[in-house]
């Protein structure tokens, strides 16, 4: 009897051992979190309330942002295509010869499959996968399609926009449906007025309430069409109403802008629906949510004819550019993990980070990822805040001649004088602070912030009342801002008649003092500049080229396939 009584209480301590250490270790999950990736496409700097534009209000996404962590150094690369690559592979684009322009339709280029991607890792660990929205890294033949490379579902399109409303992708030469549930052709689920974001937000709750009765672990990365432009011509910027839109934007006085609104408001309501919805299914306490920009926003495009409207002010460039406002993206994330919520992040951090970071939260063994660019920073995001990278490489288009690289705080940039980027190089974008009252009780009043804040009581966190919520928020918002403290000369210049000095040699901006990349001091560090080309040589001896420019294939054409895009490289069946 001693005997039974002494296994009982020994088994029962070690019961309560166990929950204490996951309960202490707050840096390990509790269990498989499930995942939820939301993707901005061609999001500016400025085009969210927590960086400190008025403008346009994002209440949902500025609840995220101080309800968890905002991290204000997180670099992509200049395009979607580019930037979709290396997150999912967690390798810089130059490892497999797409540091170049995204790919067009009727291309035949696409991720190679010997690169092995997130969602293929993560279905090994048990998980249900699902992409909804953008694809854009190829599709010239099924293999390369999201469903054959690790996606359980797939809903949305595989080209880089549509219409909103009519789900169609247009080039000068070919125009046609893009519209997939996995191979199946789904214009019918996307037309007939239907607006694209709400569209896209419609699946990914479907796909919460089905993981929710399937008791699967999820991960769920919605890739939104918003706010990238539409398709080139009168209507390429669209909202759900155009009459309430104007009535709610009558402030913003460019007509382009008070569209751009629109379509972000609508994005934001996004956001909040899929928290909502994460909560109502009792899975929002063992959830990541991350939202990000894949780049910088287009304020205006001249080359491709994609401008949005964007601002990435006060920042320097655009997209497709290796200047900040190309490449420093917006970025937030929520966890019950986080250790420190309310906080902003000054560690420096790559969009290649992402695949060991979430593999890392969900069980995974980061030797089975192999040799990678991105760091794990689920520790340093959870537990330490200690910074765990020092250098980013920013990128290398050899073709035209543009490359940056960062070291702590140090950046140098070289960029090609007769490049069709170099339209790119200047700054640009509203300053975004004209508009209504900044409205911090919408912000906790709000899907995500009343969700949030709930969850961040049930999970042990301090409950803050209204007023001390309020006081943490407006210190965030303080610190993610890049203003006059750190841009006196572009701050007070809204249109700065400032040389581009970086085409016949490096330049070298200190991006923590000059963040607006307004002061070479090349001349003053010549040993850093040396230091920092040295690193950029190294990277150059190691990448393989792009693929040299490839025209369109005519046999791409939608007017072969019905008028959908299809993969054209399969054995062709008339329909």
């Amino acid at each position: 009897m001693d005997f039974f009584i002494r296994c009982v209480t020994g088994i029962l301590l070690l019961i309560v051992n166990i929950q204490l250490t996951n309960y202490i270790c707050q840096g390990e999950p509790k269990k498989q979190p499930h995942i939820v990736l939301i993707v901005a496409d061609d999001l500016g700097w400025n085009d969210v309330g927590f960086h400190g534009s008025i403008q346009i209000p994002t209440p949902n996404i500025d609840a995220l942002a101080y309800n968890g962590m905002i991290l204000n150094r997180h670099y992509v690369q200049p395009t979607c295509t580019p930037s979709r690559a290396a997150l999912l592979t967690g390798k810089y684009p130059i490892r497999y010869g797409f540091q170049g322009t995204p790919i067009a339709a009727g291309q035949a280029l696409a991720l190679p499959t010997t690169e092995t991607i997130l969602p293929q890792y993560l279905k090994k660990l048990g998980y249900s996968t699902h992409l909804v929205g953008k694809w854009h890294l190829g599709y010239y033949q099924k293999r390369f399609t999201p469903t054959q490379r690790g996606f359980d579902s797939h809903f949305g399109y595989w080209n880089g926009y549509i219409g909103y409303r009519n789900s169609i992708h247009a080039t000068d030469t070919m125009s046609g449906i893009d519209a997939r549930r996995g191979f199946k052709r789904a214009g019918n689920e996307m037309d007939h007025d239907r607006y694209a974001t709400d569209v896209f937000t419609g699946e990914a709750r479907k796909i919460i309430e089905s993981s929710k009765r399937k008791n699967t672990k999820m991960f769920l990365m919605v890739s939104h069409l918003a706010v990238h432009s539409g398709n080139r011509g009168p209507n390429h910027l669209e909202v759900s109403n155009k009459t309430y839109n104007d009535e709610v934007f009558g402030y913003i006085k460019d007509e382009n802008r008070r569209l751009y609104a629109g379509m972000l408001t609508s994005l934001d309501n996004s956001v909040g629906k899929i928290i909502e919805s994460l909560d109502e299914n009792e899975m929002l306490k063992d959830s990541i949510v991350v939202f990000m920009s894949d780049n910088g926003a287009p304020t205006d495009d001249p080359l491709w004819g994609h401008e949005n409207f964007g601002s990435n002010w006060p920042l320097r460039g655009k997209k497709g550019s290796v200047l900040e406002g190309g490449v420093r993206g917006v970025a937030a994330m929520w966890s019950p993990w986080l250790k420190e919520k309310n906080n902003v992040s000054e560690n420096l951090f790559h969009i290649t980070d992402w695949m060991p970071t979430l593999y890392t939260a969900a069980g995974g063994d980061l030797e089975e990822l192999g040799d990678i660019d991105g760091v794990n920073q689920w520790k340093s995001l959870t537990d330490t805040s200690e910074q765990v990278r020092s250098k980013v490489l920013i990128n290398i288009d050899e073709a035209r001649g543009e490359e940056a690289i960062i070291f702590d705080q140090w950046k140098v940039v070289k960029s090609n004088r007769t490049s069709n980027l170099a339209i790119n190089l200047k700054y640009s974008g509203d300053p975004g602070n004209v508009g209504p009252e900044y409205d911090m009780s919408g912000i906790m009043g709000s899907a995500v912030g009343l969700h949030l804040s709930k969850i961040n009581c049930l999970t042990g966190d301090v409950c803050m009342n209204t007023s001390a919520a309020r006081d943490v928020f407006y210190v965030s918002r303080s610190r993610a801002k890049v203003d006059g403290q750190t841009c006196p000369e572009r701050v007070s210049n809204l249109d700065p008649d400032q040389q581009y000095e970086c085409f016949d040699g490096y330049c070298l901006f200190d991006t923590v003092q000059d963040p607006c990349e307004y002061r070479n001091v090349a001349e003053q560090n010549p040993q850093m500049l040396d230091q920092m080309i040295d690193m950029l040589k190294q990277f150059k001896g190691e990448m393989k080229m792009q693929a040299p420019k490839r025209i369109t294939d005519p046999d791409a054409n939608p007017s072969r396939f019905s008028g959908y895009w299809e993969p054209w490289l399969e054995p062709f069946v008339k329909n």
